[in-house]
């Protein structure tokens, strides 16, 4: 690799650590049980559908993760009481899935942190520094979109 390789890399890998500490350590003092931030992102995922008719097999193809992963993850966020199963009324063979009290409370402590976030940032740059940031970071989303979805 070549210097700006070398100083990409370890920005792009350091960017992301930090964001994901940051992004923890926020959801523990906006709500008061632990909660991980793959469970936050699975919360999050429930919390926007629009329905009440959101399955496992739903969450998993939004989240592009497997059945299984999927599954267990359910369940994980079941036993913590941050959702609940029910069977489908229309297709006693479905069970839909949806936030509690607390898994709402956690899903909006979730946001808060993404809107403060993207607030907090955007107030370091001016107008045509934002453009260009977003423009950047645009690029590199549709880069890996392009590499996942292959």
């Amino acid at each position: 690799m070549d210097n700006f390789e070398n100083s990409l890399n370890n920005v792009l890998v350091d960017t992301f650590n930090l964001i994901l500490k940051f992004e923890e350590s926020s959801l523990k003092n906006l709500v008061s049980v632990p909660v991980t931030i793959t469970e936050a992102h699975m919360i999050e995922a429930i919390g926007t559908q629009e329905n009440e008719e959101t399955t496992v097999s739903e969450i998993a193809s939004l989240l592009s993760v497997s059945m299984p992963t999927a599954t267990v993850a359910v369940k994980k966020l079941e036993s913590k009481g941050f959702i609940k199963k029910a069977p489908c009324a229309k297709d006693g063979r479905r069970t839909i899935i949806s936030l509690t009290d607390m898994g709402k409370k956690i899903e909006k402590a979730h946001r808060l942190f993404h809107r403060r976030m993207v607030k907090n940032i955007s107030n370091q740059f001016q107008e045509a520094e934002k453009e260009i940031l977003y423009r950047a970071v645009e690029k590199l989303s549709t880069f890996f979109k392009e590499r996942v979805e292959a």
